[in-house]
């Protein structure tokens, strides 16, 4: 899943061909070791949120009141089909409800999925490459309509339309039939996917292209959720208010501010993860990060109710809040699968020794250093975080020896290359402050090292910067700020969405492409091909972590830190903790002090 562009987060994918009763088993042998288990899915070694309550103590939250996160950029998109940042998933399931979903509860809980639209969590057929979802009973749309089986089909088949560039890729990747012939619901008199349907008005069938042992994580993507089709008839008005299933409905939704009320069709009995505690929420744009702060641990009116919800504290007042005790205890706080990194365009750096000089040019103690420091994250050298068991452990770069670069590696490797190397690098991020002083700690690098670089910021209000700017394959930019957070917990969540050269999309006005390096090679292609049709968990997660290693040595990003997040809420403000699914705090969990 992309992680928006905030400090830190990012995440999407997919593991295939486990036996079903072989994966539950190792689920329930290592929930006893104290290791989290979905039932019957993917065992996940998520450190999830080690996250204070905010206020006094530990109060549950009330019903009632106005609760705001304020965000430095405004969700991307609300339509369901669209959906690849952390902030937009996270912000999206007020709502938009799903056939599975994460529980929203601390602590390991918050790695296992749950039915949500649906009854559980998915039953698997014919060796894990067919599986049926029963919608509850009474789920309804925010006009008093019922949420049926034509509604899922209509939704995934959304995402063959061209209209559709930005979103996750899952259906085309996953499901039997993506013909590139098929082009949406919305083209000629077609009859849609044949691996998408309708045993009856309830119950969803999926055919995949090849086993997949937790489809089921997959479908909690909003990719997979349900459309109206009678209320899809302006695409553009539907991204910005989707018709709602979720426990709030969106009655404002401009550039700077989306208001939602609640869904009075929805229904608390069906719905097991939505707290739905306040009555209004409302998200804010505040780009001034550093005023946004001071004025949260001023404490004063609306900043009462307010949450930081996709960025970090400003880091100048990191000292103040940690050494303070009444304001630490409003600290949101935790550790998540997400990893900053910089994408190198390996079409415009096709020399690995030019990349290789990249990376080791790069101070990341320097980065953290402007990022705040420890509390904000681990040096990282590979892709796939400690906190998934794919994580393999290596140094290619001397880390751990040299984190502030290692120059003199940096100078022989553009020397040998000569006239391969670029003579100026283009360096992309979204613009900001923060990320501005995070960017010329890099820019600063690669000038010691000999590379001339210069800063190229993206100002997110103009353009997508991960969609159509970066995610453009065409893009000009050598270098580019980005990061991922894993939708679940293993390297298939990684590896495959960013560097499989199958997600690479075509043609001179491509944009939503997350494969931002551009990476393309045979022979890693079919080795996650490999890894995704492994059977055994822990061989699985053994090739991730080889193929991560393997990955790494040709140089097409450079992993900057294995993120913690650090945000601040107001003293009214309740029920506050990482969701390592998203990076940020749940909003699903959140409410307010009334009384």
């Amino acid at each position: 899943m992309q992680d928006s562009g905030s400090i830190p987060a990012a995440c999407p994918y997919r593991p295939a061909g486990r036996r079903w009763g072989r994966l539950a088993a190792m689920g329930r042998s290592l929930a006893a070791m104290g290791r989290p288990a979905a039932a019957g899915a993917v065992v996940v070694a998520l450190a999830a949120c080690g996250a204070a309550d905010a206020g006094d103590g530990p109060q549950p939250p009330d019903k009632g009141g106005t609760l705001r996160l304020v965000v430095s950029v405004m969700p991307e998109h609300l339509d369901p089909q669209r959906i690849s940042a952390a902030t937009d998933i996270n912000i999206s399931r007020l709502v938009t409800r799903t056939l599975t979903t994460f529980r929203s509860e601390p602590g390991s809980a918050s790695s296992e999925i749950v039915g949500d639209l649906a009854t559980d969590t998915g039953r698997p057929s014919e060796s894990n490459q067919v599986w049926e979802f029963t919608l509850k009973r009474g789920v309804k749309w925010q006009d008093g309509s019922l949420v049926t089986c034509p509604h899922i089909k209509y939704g995934v088949e959304r995402n063959f339309s061209h209209l559709f560039t930005s979103g996750l890729q899952y259906p085309r990747q996953l499901l039997a039939d993506n013909s590139p012939a098929y082009q949406g619901p919305f083209k000629g008199s077609n009859v849609g996917l044949q691996s998408v349907s309708c045993v009856d008005n309830s119950t969803v069938r999926f055919r995949l292209k090849q086993p997949m042992g937790d489809f089921g994580y997959a479908v909690s993507l909003p990719v997979f959720a349900p459309v109206h089709p009678e209320k899809d008839r302006n695409k553009n008005e539907y991204d910005r208010r989707p018709f709602a299933t979720g426990p709030y409905k969106i009655i404002e939704s401009t550039d700077k501010r989306i208001v939602m009320t609640r869904n009075d069709f929805w229904v608390a009995t069906t719905d097991g993860v939505r707290k739905a505690y306040p009555d209004r929420v409302e998200v804010v744009l505040d780009k001034n990060v550093p005023a946004v702060t001071y004025g949260i641990l001023q404490d004063q009116g609306d900043a009462r109710n307010t949450v930081l919800l996709d960025q970090d504290i400003a880091p100048n007042f990191v000292q103040q809040i940690i050494n303070d005790e009444k304001l630490s205890q409003r600290l949101v706080q935790g550790s998540h699968t997400g990893v900053r990194y910089l994408a190198i365009n390996m079409r415009l750096i096709p020399d690995v020794r030019c990349r290789q000089a990249l990376v080791y040019a790069v101070n990341k103690r320097k980065f953290r250093s402007a990022m705040g420091g420890s509390m904000f994250g681990e040096l990282a050298t590979s892709i796939i975080s400690p906190i998934l068991r794919a994580h393999k452990k290596f140094d290619l770069y001397s880390t751990g020896t040299k984190p502030e670069g290692d120059r003199e590696r940096a100078r022989q490797l553009l020397t040998e290359a000569g006239r391969a190397c670029p003579t100026t690098v283009r360096v992309a991020y979204p613009d900001g402050p923060v990320r501005k002083r995070l960017i010329q700690t890099v820019i600063e690098s690669f000038q010691y090292a000999g590379i001339q670089a210069v800063p190229v910021p993206v100002d997110p209000a103009q353009v997508d910067y991960f969609d159509q700017a970066i995610g453009n394959p065409n893009n000009d930019y050598h270098v580019m700020w980005a990061g991922w957070v894993a939708d679940w917990a293993n390297g298939s969540a990684v590896i495959p969405p960013l560097f499989s050269s199958k997600v690479i999309p075509k043609g001179e006005t491509a944009t939503g492409n997350k494969n931002f390096a551009l990476f393309e090679d045979p022979e890693v292609d079919r080795l996650i091909d490999e890894a995704m049709a492994e059977a055994n968990l822990e061989a699985q997660w053994r090739l991730w972590g080889e193929l991560d290693e393997r990955i790494q040595e040709k140089a097409p990003i450079i992993p900057m830190l294995y993120q913690k997040a650090l945000r601040i809420a107001g003293s009214n403000v309740r029920g506050g903790f990482i969701h390592p699914a998203f990076g940020q705090p749940d909003v699903c969990a959140l409410g307010l002090a009334t009384v």
